[in-house]
């Protein structure tokens, strides 16, 4: 279940569309039809131990993703439900989720871009509400390209100020690679665009591809065409160039060099086994407590690409998949696979995506950026304010009036120590703190009262500069 805005999809207004409910008239609204013809569907491809269910479905550009999640009578895994969400690529929901869009496109707001619908049995009828997500709050930007927004915008377009902030950069990603010109780019003039800890990004692509796929030697940088994968930068963005010139755009280097190092990988059709499975976090090992065996079982990163998939349409076109559901739970053991078209049913990957996982995970990263020291806490010593200190005017410490001085650093007892008061005639930043009570063992320990300050400076140079005045019985303006 989700807990996102409860939105009414035909007024775009924050309300929530629900069914006609059991005994109500047939409706006429082409929308409330419409979803009626959806649940319907839905609901025939649940078990008839459901109780709830929640179909969401998000769709940006080219890109879809569908989910089936919800309950079972007298089940804690909900396997009847799982199991009909695997049978929807091949049903007419994803061209009515298609069609709910179109007709609740907005010429100002746009398209919704994520949408819930919820169906729960009441008095045994199925009840069904829908919601969506504003779109400035839509969570899966990890998933999008530049194409996908630049696509939705020319299928649905809307006003410039509706267009959600983090579909922006995107956009600006696609302008870079609509503009770009394949004209011959300095290496060293890329190079020198790296950020630190990158110096030798397009050397180690070089090398891991030697050791991948020997005699593959269809890098290049900054120098298009020729039928090679290369890598390029355009207004701000870097470009992975294919052979036959399409423009891949990226914020970051690693990726756009990733990307093409995944089609020289695929055009020279690289063996896909289990280590480049491990390295690219899709599998990994781990022993089953209850047959004390090892086995294969997908990672967090596999978990993600599979909920993501399973229940989503297939494809478009004619590229290399891999079927992701037969690698779960095999037993453990160096094993190769063989791509083909995308599953009928089940979750997949593009080859082209997991070469690129696997390239990423061989290509160095970035330095972190440095971070400035936190500032430590700090107060202004206003004017009028009474300190003292122990010691030579030389230190750098003073402190309330009422701070035991085995809360001040010091070792030995007072006596040991020339006493001074100082008035702070100008205001002064000092830094906070008080040291720890000693020496140590003292009993009873001393009162927790008083603050010490940091002054950076000396107490000589503040009394001089005519910040502090000593007001010490005895020896005042000293």
């Amino acid at each position: 279940m989700t807990d996102e805005p409860e939105t009414n999809t035909a007024e775009m207004n924050d309300a929530e569309t629900n069914g006609p409910g059991a005994g109500a008239p047939a409706t006429e609204d082409p929308e409330t039809a419409l979803l009626q013809r959806l649940i319907d569907e839905v609901a025939e491809l649940l078990p008839d131990t459901w109780q709830e269910a929640t179909l969401t479905y998000r769709s940006v550009g080219d890109h879809e993703v569908i989910g089936l999640t919800g309950s079972e009578e007298g089940r804690y895994y909900p396997s009847g439900i799982h199991a009909a969400g695997r049978r929807i690529p091949r049903t007419g929901v994803p061209d009515l989720l298609r069609r709910h869009r179109e007709i609740t496109a907005d010429p100002e707001h746009g398209a919704w871009l994520a949408l819930t619908y919820k169906l729960w049995k009441k008095d045994g009828v199925t009840d069904w509400g829908v919601s969506a997500r504003p779109s400035d709050k839509f969570l899966w930007t990890d998933e999008l390209t530049p194409a996908d927004c630049a696509a939705e915008l020319r299928r649905f377009p809307c006003r410039d100020e509706s267009v959600p902030a983090w579909m922006r950069p995107f956009l600006e990603l696609h302008r870079a690679a609509q503009t770009f010109s394949p004209a011959p780019q300095r290496e060293s003039d890329l190079v020198a665009l790296l950020p630190a800890g990158l110096e030798k990004l397009f050397m180690r692509a070089r090398v891991k591809l030697a050791d991948f796929v020997p005699g593959a030697d269809e890098f290049r940088v900054g120098d298009p065409g020729g039928g090679r994968w290369t890598v390029a930068h355009h207004d701000g963005a870097w470009l992975a160039v294919g052979p036959g010139g399409d423009v891949f755009p990226y914020a970051e280097p690693r990726r756009a060099v990733a990307h093409a190092m995944a089609g020289i990988m695929t055009d020279a059709r690289m063996e896909i086994n289990s280590s480049v499975l491990e390295a690219a976090r899709i599998l990994h090992v781990e022993r089953n407590p209850g047959t004390d065996e090892q086995a294969w079982l997908l990672s967090d990163k596999g978990r993600k690409l599979s909920g993501k998939t399973a229940h989503s349409p297939r494809p478009r076109g004619t590229g290399q998949y891999l079927a992701l559901d037969p690698l779960h739970n095999r037993p453990d053991g160096h094993f190769v696979c063989f791509p083909g078209p995308p599953p009928e049913e089940g979750a997949y990957v593009s080859v082209h995506d997991l070469f690129m996982m696997f390239a990423e995970s061989t290509l160095p990263k970035p330095a972190p950026t440095p971070q400035a020291a936190p500032e430590p806490p700090s107060e202004v010593l206003e004017a009028g304010m009474e300190v003292d200190a122990y010691g030579d005017p030389a230190g750098r410490f003073v402190y309330t009036v009422d701070t035991p001085f085995l809360r001040r650093g010091l070792w030995g007892s007072p006596e040991d120590y020339a006493y001074h008061l100082y008035r702070v005639a100008k205001p002064i930043r000092a830094y906070t703190g008080r040291f720890f009570p000693g020496p140590l063992g003292s009993d009873p320990p001393p009162p927790d009262t008083g603050m010490g300050f940091y002054l950076v400076d000396s107490i000589a140079d503040f009394v001089a500069s005519g910040h502090l005045v000593e007001i010490t019985p005895g020896r005042a303006g000293h």
